[in-house]
């Protein structure tokens, strides 16, 4: 293949169980007549949708109920594929030999099992390193765009429930752009192993305290919907934490590659559900 030449495939991200789970999500959160909107036009939602139910220990500031229009933003990243397996098996092996050579080794399961090694925030950069692992490295890739669709919706609730479920969607928004930012740094040369480490550290830091706080303002036998926002922080905590503590720069950096994905992934996995009718 000449140099400039794009192999570009677009994949869905798989709906799955997190795609039923975002789904129940809005059936819990969206208040009465609430409604999901986004670029293309208006999804109706089942009307009668139930509110967040009060949690009684909250101050009476805390407790004010209020309705918000809470923005995910549209987002396109572009991932480098690097093989595509119909067993799973295979795809683990080949994304640790991935993986030990600097790459995510990511396993997305849309169709086949498809090993990603690293995700763009445009294609003109997606290309670059394709063209770069191909004549460098003899690697052959495909760019598989990853969409996440824009959304607007209008909850009800105690102002800090809302409160606590838009910033954890909005750190784990901002964590994408942190971790291509800083794998990219790194790759450059930028940056160094220990300017990393202490990056994802305070990354770290955040996702542990929105855990935290949304536990303290839903309570331990809070709904599902709301801990398994809780549990997506708690998996990208343990996406840095590994990172972290595995020795070397090459596997510092796939593993931000690794944790970056996995954010990408889950959340245009979320944000793809609400085009659901």
């Amino acid at each position: 293949m000449r140099a400039g030449r794009l192999k570009t495939k677009r994949y869905k991200t798989g709906g799955g169980r997190i795609g039923r789970v975002f789904l129940l999500i809005l059936g819990i959160v969206l208040g009465a007549g609430a409604a999901a909107l986004w670029q293309s036009g208006g999804i109706p939602l089942p009307a009668g949708g139930v509110s967040l139910p009060p949690y009684p220990t909250l101050t009476p500031e805390q407790s004010i109920r209020e309705e918000r229009t809470v923005a995910l933003p549209g987002r396109a990243w572009y991932a480098l594929q690097v093989g595509s397996f119909e067993s799973e098996a295979e795809a683990r092996t080949a994304a640790e030999s991935f993986r030990s050579r600097g790459a995510a080794g990511y396993i997305l399961k849309s169709g086949a099992y498809r090993v990603l090694a690293a995700a763009y925030t445009t294609r003109a950069d997606a290309q670059t390193v394709q063209t770069q692992l191909r004549e460098q490295h003899g690697v052959e890739t495909l760019i598989t765009e990853i969409i996440q669709p824009e959304v607007a919706l209008r909850l009800t609730g105690q102002q800090a429930q809302l409160t606590a479920l838009a910033d954890a969607w909005d750190a784990i928004d901002q964590l994408a752009g942190h971790l291509s930012e800083l794998s990219q740094r790194l790759d450059r040369r930028e940056a160094d192993s220990a300017q990393g480490l202490a990056a994802l550290q305070s990354e770290r830091e955040t996702l542990d305290a929105l855990k935290a706080r949304l536990d303290t303002l839903f309570g331990k036998a809070s709904l599902p919907a709301v801990r398994e926002v809780s549990a997506l922080l708690s998996d990208l905590s343990a996406a840095l934490q590994s990172a972290q503590s595995v020795p070397g720069a090459i596997r510092l950096g796939a593993g931000i590659k690794h944790a970056h994905l996995l954010c990408v992934c889950r959340m245009a996995a979320y944000a793809a559900a609400l085009a659901e009718k």
